[in-house]
């Protein structure tokens, strides 16, 4: 038969049986227990998206199992029924206990290597396996499933090495001991797989005589036996050329393809062979961390909808030890190729670089954005009903208590002290976290400067925020309240609501481009809105020259502009002194017209 005539030649070419454990040194670990949300879980290193859980007493129905996520695979009891496939939603129930005829049905083991020969592509999408038992079938089975890429190699060498042992370890297991000479093997053959099946179920027969089988780990069993299987069926040099990569995180981009942050003492193009190897065409981008602040950036599918330009963008904003456009600390390189900041590495986690890559070639849904919008609407009304509330407050004290008047601060002189207090805090709290996101840093270049007319007019025409206080004055805290006012208001709209919004629609940078983004629009639109509250509040702003639709209208204008010069500037600065001059310019045009 062409299995054992396989099986000859590697013999013959090995001069050692197929199995027979190596006297020098053994393959490497390939096989880690990781920690996750719900318990603990088998994962190869080989095998990046299939993830094992073994639990005992686990077991669903089959219903219940045909409901379970697509990716799910059921050995050998763990989902109650026949054995199922379902190419469609991609769930399988290997087993060979109930709803069929045992003596008729491959054993578990034997059914998983049908799967992978038969063409299913573990690749191609995450995987779980779910496991009540770790049984020589089940390990087999698992062993199988993990090793699917050697398996399905064109030499078949892996194969014809691990065959005898699926084979007779599937009969034995589904016809019993007395039938195996039906595996057709070589009595020399058939004697060495029997001792080594002897071998992998020494452990287990040893628990169970003792009663401890149930109460054992089975998953440090299973990772056990898996160890051994690689003994048996690898020699050492068989992963000489294999590139040791730990994942650290993994996100799907564009689709069909996925984004991996990965640490290796490789370099990134033998990384990138490994991968490639690992995820076939799925690999879209990896991202190799050289150290824990240094990393390599590699686009490697070239068809992906974007490219590393925008995962720089992107991680420039977030990134806290990213510098400005006028700085060479940043994230960058060729369309291709890049890396983090050269000068003082990178602050950003695995996780948030995985994030920015989905970003970048995944666009936000819909409901990402609504619920982003919503976020900072909700944000501003805590901001402002905040100060309204507690000044409110402090004016109803006041009126009961009878306070004379000087000895407290006006109302009007109180919001704006109280505004700066809540907005500043937030955004220095978020600032501090994300620079760029929030505007938290210098002035870049000044091509910004080209809107001060558009701002300088919605502010004549009644959009900037004069606090209601005595004009001229020289009480210093008017004075602070004509400067904090300002100051809070940007610090709200254009650092608070607008830098929550820059992640998840396009922007515009320094030296780009000119066009209004959704971001500048609806920071604008919300500062109208609260204008339009606190012009009818006796606590606030002054009333302005135009009045009447006139003042909405100027209003936008003004929020629009100081919302582009905050893209072109990369800084919460610029509006902030546009906010500034727009006052200056109504005080000269209201002595003026006196």
């Amino acid at each position: 038969m062409m299995g054992n005539e396989a099986l000859d030649r590697t013999q013959e070419a090995d001069q050692a049986p197929a199995w027979q454990s190596p006297e020098r040194e053994t393959p490497p670990d390939r096989y880690r227990i990781k920690q996750e949300r719900d318990g603990e879980v088998l994962t190869c290193v080989e095998a990046p998206t299939v993830t094992v859980r073994v639990k005992q007493g686990f077991c669903v129905t089959a219903n219940a199992a045909r409901s379970f996520p697509p990716g799910s695979i059921f050995l050998d009891g763990a989902a109650q029924g026949k054995p199922f496939i379902d190419p469609k939603r991609q769930i399988y129930n290997l087993d060979h206990h109930e709803g069929c005829v045992r003596a008729f049905t491959l054993s578990t083991c034997e059914q998983a290597m049908v799967l992978i020969r038969k063409g299913l592509d573990l690749r191609r999408r995450d995987w779980t396996v779910y496991a009540n038992d770790a049984d020589l079938d089940t390990v087999l089975a698992l062993w199988v499933l993990l090793n699917h890429i050697r398996l399905n190699e064109g030499d078949g060498e892996t194969r014809a090495r691990i065959m005898p042992l699926l084979r007779l370890q599937g009969m034995v297991d589904a016809q019993g001991l007395e039938l195996q000479d039906l595996c057709a093997l070589p009595p020399d053959l058939l004697a060495e797989t029997q001792a080594a099946i002897d071998e992998l179920r020494a452990h287990e027969l040893a628990l169970k005589r003792r009663g401890r089988w149930q109460s054992s780990d089975l998953l440090r069993h299973a990772a056990d036996r898996l160890r051994a299987i690689d003994e048996l069926i690898y020699p050492p040099q068989h992963f000489e050329d294999v590139a040791d990569i730990d994942e650290l995180v993994r996100t799907e981009i564009g689709g069909d393809s996925v984004a991996i942050v990965c640490r290796s003492r490789a370099g990134i193009y033998e990384v990138e062979r490994e991968l490639r190897r690992l995820h076939g065409r799925r690999l879209g981008v990896v991202v190799l961390q050289r150290d824990a602040t240094a990393y390599s950036v590699r686009q490697v599918d070239p068809y992906l909808p974007g490219s590393l330009e925008k995962v720089y963008a992107h991680l420039n904003l977030i990134d806290p030890a990213a510098g400005g456009h006028r700085s060479g600390n940043r994230w960058g390189g060729s369309a291709d190729i890049g890396g983090s900041p050269r000068s003082s590495g990178t602050r950003v986690s695995p996780e948030q670089i995985a994030r920015a890559c989905e970003h970048a070639f995944s666009p936000p849904t819909l409901l990402r954005r609504v619920g982003r919008i919503a976020s900072a609407a909700l944000r501003s009304a805590s901001v402002m009903a905040a100060a309204l509330g507690i000044v409110l407050l402090l004016g109803l004290l006041d009126s009961r208590l009878g306070l004379v008047d000087g000895l407290a601060p006006s109302l009007p002189s109180e919001f704006p002290m109280l505004l700066l207090g809540f907005a500043g805090a937030s955004f220095f709290l978020r600032g501090r976290r994300m620079p760029g996101v929030y505007g938290l840093r210098r002035l870049a270049g000044l091509d910004w400067c080209l809107v001060v007319p558009f701002a300088t007019f919605g502010a004549l025409a009644g959009g900037v925020w004069v606090p209601d206080v005595a004009l001229p004055t020289t009480a210093w805290v008017e004075f602070l309240a004509l400067l904090a006012l300002p100051l809070a208001s940007e610090l709200l709209f254009r650092g608070l609501v607008q830098g929550s919004l820059v992640t998840c629609f396009p922007i515009q940078k320094c030296g780009g481009p000119w066009f209004l983004s959704r971001p500048a629009v609806l920071s604008a639109v919300l500062y109208v809105a609260w204008g339009a509250v606190l012009q009818n509040l006796p606590v606030a702003l002054t009333q302005t020259m135009l009045g009447g639709p006139a003042a909405l209208l100027g209003a936008l204008v003004f929020g629009a502009a100081a919302g582009l010069a905050r893209e072109r500037s990369e800084s919460v600065i610029a509006p902030i002194l546009l906010h500034w001059m727009g006052i200056a310019a109504v005080l000269l045009a209201r002595a003026g017209c006196m």
